[in-house]
């Protein structure tokens, strides 16, 4: 039987103005803005691209709600299908990022199965003084600590400079994709076309008693 391209639906999450928008910009035609605000936010999108693993070629959704997942008319659908999400904070704002766990929790309870990846957004805002704002190394080992094996994937980016966007796409297309192949040959390892279950075989001779 045919099979057409393999297709992931990632979902964007995370605070208000932590650049969401902006990477969902880059991911559908590679363009940013200056504006902030809501001049900035797109809204209820999605886009598909085409990304080419060495083993297959495979299709990314990326949907982006413009701060309205939150919202009980968007909720359902936004998660629905969902086969990840990418949470998103701010690396220069620390409230964004402390609050990560609840959107966690989000992704846990309305997208079953579904891989969480973390994003942390405009690294080229962080000077080289720093902040007690800043989101430092030892918060991220942390949270990563405390999360154990809820992480599939961490990322740094600047959608301003446009670093480490692409590289993270590509990545989590290939762990979508490697997770697939491994679910899909589990089932066939345990499932296979004219194996029957052995029986217990049956002595025909009856026990004295």
């Amino acid at each position: 039987m045919a099979t057409g391209i393999p297709s992931y639906k990632v979902i964007l999450h995370g605070e208000y103005g932590v650049g969401k928008s902006s990477i969902f910009r880059r991911f559908m035609n590679n363009s940013f803005t200056e504006a902030t605000g809501k001049a900035s936010t797109i809204g209820l999108d999605q886009c598909t691209r085409t990304i080419n693993l060495p083993s297959q070629t495979v299709k990314l959704t990326l949907w982006d709600t413009g701060g309205m997942e939150r919202m009980s008319f968007i909720g359902s659908s936004y998660y629905r299908g969902a086969h990840a999400a990418l949470l998103c904070y701010s690396v220069n704002n620390k409230d964004t990022f402390s609050i990560l766990s609840q959107y966690i929790l989000d992704v846990v309870m309305n997208a079953e199965g579904a891989k969480i990846f973390l994003c942390g957004n405009m690294t080229d805002q962080v000077s080289s003084e720093g902040s007690a704002n800043v989101v430092t190394d030892a918060d991220l080992e942390q949270f990563m600590s405390q999360c154990q094996d809820v992480l599939s994937g961490v990322y740094r980016v600047s959608c301003k400079d446009c670093i480490g966007l692409e590289d993270m796409f590509y990545d989590m297309a290939k762990v979508l994709h490697q997770s697939s192949v491994s679910r899909m040959t589990l089932r066939r390892d345990m499932i296979r076309p004219g194996d029957t279950p052995e029986r217990e075989v049956v002595s025909d001779k009856r026990r004295c008693c």
